[in-house]
């Protein structure tokens, strides 16, 4: 791939090195910055985004590592606790190439809606976002919430729209408008999220990314998810990312320009690379 593509969500999970706390068991195998790199080859990709998993909770000593390690190609989304970290934390985190934080619900409901405003705040002045993996309803939930944030803010897998639903889910709505405000962004990864079309080519999630990024494209980016950690015990097996990214041009209605765009230049923008 000729280009400065870029994965914009991938986990890198070294448990040797970084133990996964207790309460994880066993918890997930090994995806190391060694392991990753060859993703990237294999892929053709030339920057990425390392994103804290949930697995390690508040703890992004791994994530940091492996910044360290991939250099000025790689940026990262980390989870932090709002009233744990100093401004001179999130300035050190700043330089070595974080630019996010990200907010894992897999609930009902947000724990601590303040605490996501507060931190918001705080990570404006350096051009930071706000990750979220959240339910659909609750975009809808805390609509109010997310128009009052001051930073830009950044929903994964195409903000987890319903299959029976997709675009009619009012929370496409709600995004599809702060994207075109230029304050919102749409992760068009892991096509396995919320389709009922696993076997037959992810049509319905494919429609959606679709509708994103015909109405917002300069507002869209992608990613594998990789190691596709919602998929270990999935019947269907691990996805194979190269099939994933080949299913970008069909999300871009077969636009080889639009392609380049969402792998290249809406990353660079919105991660600091240019």
């Amino acid at each position: 791939m000729s280009m400065l593509a870029c994965d914009t969500h991938h986990h890198i999970l070294d448990p040797e090195r970084f133990p996964y706390p207790p309460s994880a068991g066993k918890g997930l195998p090994a995806a190391t910055v060694e392991d990753y790199r060859l993703i990237m080859a294999r892929l053709g990709l030339k920057r990425n985004v390392i994103v804290t998993p949930s697995i390690y909770g508040t703890d992004n000593a791994c994530t940091l590592d492996a910044l360290r390690q991939m250099g000025d190609s790689a940026r990262a989304v980390v989870v932090l606790a709002e009233k744990e970290v100093t401004d001179d934390q999130l300035k050190a985190m700043h330089e070595a190439g974080v630019r996010g934080v990200r907010y894992f619900v897999p609930g009902d409901d947000l724990e601590d809606p303040e605490e996501i405003s507060a931190m918001a705040r705080r990570i404006a002045p350096l051009d930071w976002h706000v990750d979220f993996w959240m339910k659909a309803d609750l975009i809808v939930r805390y609509k109010d919430l997310l128009e009052d944030l001051p930073c830009p803010m950044v929903f994964d897998h195409r903000g987890h729209l319903p299959a029976d639903l997709g675009i009619r889910h009012p929370a496409y709505g709600i995004i599809l408008s702060l994207m075109k405000e230029r304050r919102a962004w749409v992760k068009i990864s892991a096509l396995y999220h919320d389709t009922a079309c696993r076997q037959t080519g992810y049509q319905d999630t494919i429609e959606v990314s679709r509708a994103y990024v015909r109405e917002a494209p300069d507002q869209v980016i992608w990613g594998t998810d990789w190691p596709h950690p919602s998929e270990l015990t999935s019947p269907y097996g691990i996805p194979d990312d190269a099939e994933l990214l080949d299913a970008l041009l069909s999300q871009a209605s077969g636009d080889t320009g639009l392609v380049r765009h969402i792998l290249e230049d809406n990353p660079a923008r919105l991660y600091g690379w240019i």
